[in-house]
């Protein structure tokens, strides 16, 4: 039995916390040895550390287990028009959505594009070996999917593209997105934004998410217009991009 997403996330970045915590910690226990005018500065930094840490997990009980998200039905509404042949893209953690039973059409793949060069970030690495993938998944790169041209009426990345740390990598990976989708095709990229609602529910670590603005840069640079945009919740977004037809 997988685990539930917000355990999932606390188990990805539990280092972030433990630091988080010890911190508090730590200014709480000085605070009665510090003089009284500085005194509030030290018991304010603990409180917002432990707010801003149980909002984060909060937030993502919220994201991960009760929201509409995990059931994926608004999915294929967001795609127009049924794909008859889809794919799916991940960095190694394919449990957030289930698109099996909901997506019409064939599904033609499951690509796992993690690529360590590119997806430096501590947490993908304890993401992926804490959390073994639900179905095989072909392995390939972001700037070389292993999909012939125009292969798929649709593909989903859900919660993997931020993790592409590196501006050009992000550029070649959407190149290669154009690349496989069908001519009225479309791709459908789930994310977290880096924006005002994850500040206020995940602080600094908002830091770790891509702006709207990058995602828009990138698909245009890659020849894909925005068919929709919905937030299916107000921390995550789903934005569906077409190839002309």
């Amino acid at each position: 039995m997988s685990r539930k997403g917000v355990t999932r996330i606390f188990l990805y970045n539990w280092p972030t916390y433990a630091v988080t915590w010890s911190g508090a910690a730590l200014l709480l226990a000085v605070a009665g040895h510090v003089p009284p005018w500085s005194r509030d500065f030290v018991l304010l930094g603990a409180a917002i550390a432990l707010v801003w840490s149980m909002a984060s997990l909060l937030v993502s009980y919220y994201v991960y287990d009760a929201s509409r998200l995990v059931r994926a039905e608004w999915l294929p509404g967001v795609l127009g028009v049924a794909p008859r042949t889809w794919a799916m893209i991940h960095a190694g953690l394919d449990q957030e959505l289930e698109l099996d039973t909901v997506m019409p059409g064939q599904r033609v793949a499951r690509l796992d594009i993690f690529d360590p060069r590119v997806m430096t970030a501590p947490s993908i690495e304890r993401a992926r070996a804490l959390t073994p993938s639900s179905s095989v998944a072909i392995r390939c790169t972001p700037d070389r999917l292993a999909l012939p041209d125009c292969s798929c009426d649709a593909v989903v990345i859900a919660f993997s593209a931020h993790e592409i740390r590196d501006r050009l990598a992000r550029e070649s990976f959407f190149r290669e997105i154009h690349r496989v989708l069908r001519p009225g095709g479309s791709a459908l990229l789930v994310e977290h934004l880096r924006d005002a609602a994850n500040f206020l529910a995940f602080g600094p670590g908002f830091l770790h998410f891509v702006s709207r603005g990058e995602w828009l840069r990138l698909a245009a640079l890659a020849n894909l217009g925005v068919s929709s945009e919905l937030r299916i919740t107000p921390f995550v977004m789903a934005l569906t991009l077409g190839r002309a037809a």
